[in-house]
């Protein structure tokens, strides 16, 4: 695997050197069309303008780099910014490019040609920038929520596993099984929450669950009532602290 993995990633260089080529080429051969078709006289502030905004849009929507920017990162992440990625990398194209042709053929003054692509330079940079902040800021919520949830999903499976191993291994406790059944119904009606408290609380309980599941696994350890009551009702005293806590 790790063999095929290192192919994978040579293979990946290899191409994007190749890309990489492909594209100065590209350039080199829109500079050597200016220098070819464009007379010496022709040659002015503006026409430099254009070369210049020709290949920065040549650069942008460079097929393989547009893979690549696309491919970069997980996918369900980038899915706020793809849209306006790509929308954005349309109007500046278009725009850039009917701003030089304007230009050429209705003879633009070149400080308004020269104020005209700034501005949209400017504009496509600052959509650029919101979409990748969009991203930034959905891979901070998500993080934020599956950090909030994980600590009430430990204690709920950690509940179910306890119920699983006291209803196979100790079929007489009623009492025991009776505050765990309570204590697994309650964890259902709780929400997620950012409170330091609550995440305590709730690391408290799976804490103390697991350490009864370990007792009930252990067949060289006495199944004595007291020890199992006293920390389910420690673990229902905690869930009634949860449960008061307010969710932020």
């Amino acid at each position: 695997m790790r063999e095929e993995g290192g192919v994978a990633m040579k293979t990946k260089s290899e191409l994007s050197r190749l890309f990489i080529l492909l594209h100065l080429a590209g350039l080199a051969l829109l500079v050597l069309a200016f220098f070819l078709l464009i007379p010496p006289g022709a040659r002015t502030h503006s026409a430099w303008l254009d070369l210049i905004v020709v290949s920065l849009v040549l650069s942008i929507n460079f097929p393989p780099f547009a893979f690549v920017r696309l491919g970069l990162g997980v996918f369900n992440v980038k899915i706020p910014a793809l849209g306006l990625l790509e929308l954005c990398d349309i109007v500046y194209s278009c725009m850039a490019l009917g701003l030089v042709f304007f230009g050429v053929f209705y003879f633009l003054p070149f400080r308004l040609q020269l104020v005209g692509q700034m501005g949209l330079l400017f504009a496509a940079t600052t959509t650029v920038a919101t979409a990748w902040w969009a991203s930034a800021h959905a891979v901070e919520v998500a993080e934020e929520e599956h950090a909030t949830r994980s600590g009430l999903e430990d204690l709920k499976a950690a509940l179910s596993r306890c119920e699983t191993e006291l209803s196979t291994k100790a079929l007489t406790r009623n009492r025991e099984l009776q505050l765990l059944l309570t204590l697994k119904e309650d964890a259902r009606y709780l929400s997620p929450s950012r409170d330091s408290s609550v995440i305590s609380y709730e690391q408290q309980m799976v804490a103390l669950v697991d350490d009864i599941l370990l007792r009930l696994q252990d067949s060289a350890f006495p199944l004595t009532s007291s020890p199992l009551v006293e920390d389910l009702e420690r673990c229902a005293a905690l869930m009634a602290l949860r449960k008061q806590t307010l969710v932020r």
